[in-house]
């Protein structure tokens, strides 16, 4: 019994040493933050870029969802000269303050006439006080009938677009109403 109870003894101090090492290291506090207000809490929210030809709104929820609206969709300035439909998609983590979506949206011909699905990449890296999220976007669409995530999938010939180029597109943080106004 005196062998156990060293042996017990023995092992709770090795596991208090490794409990303390841990919170001393500042692991403890990555891992909570991954949990509860993580990446999640400190991105949701909407957000606004303004260009002198248009106007995109981004909504990120905490859940890992996001949607964009963009001025021009309906305006024929999308791939291939064609209008298209609100952008949706689910977001993960891929950075310390950077997401990756993938998002899909319907793409229309001459008005009402269903063109396809065009379905992106979107990357977004937030500043350090989460007020303002860089994105940058590739993406393809793929004729009627044609599930855009099968490994298969064949695109519509020259759909290829980009967004934001190199230096990406700048989206601010919507304040939210009666709470103070950080981003400026």
């Amino acid at each position: 019994m005196k062998g156990t109870h060293r042996w017990s003894i023995f092992v709770a101090a090795v596991a208090l040493i490794a409990v303390a090492t841990f919170l001393v290291s500042g692991q403890a506090g990555r891992a909570l933050a991954d949990e509860e207000g993580g990446l999640g809490d400190k991105i949701a929210g909407t957000y606004l870029a303004v260009s002198e030809n248009g106007a995109q709104i981004l909504q990120i929820s905490q859940d890992g969802n996001l949607s964009f609206i963009f001025s021009i969709q309906f305006s024929g300035d999308g791939a291939l000269g064609e209008s298209f439909s609100d952008t949706l998609g689910s977001w993960k983590k891929t950075g310390i303050r950077e997401i990756t979506a993938a998002t899909v949206d319907l793409t229309f011909q001459s008005g009402p006439v269903f063109f396809g699905v065009a379905a992106a990449t979107y990357v977004i890296k937030f500043d350090q006080k989460f007020q303002t999220g860089t994105v940058t976007c590739q993406g393809r669409t793929f004729p009627p009938g044609v599930d855009p995530f099968d490994r298969g999938a064949i695109p519509i010939a020259n759909s290829e677009f980009t967004c934001g180029g190199p230096q990406g597109i700048e989206f601010h943080r919507i304040p939210i109403a009666g709470k103070k106004d950080d981003h400026k």
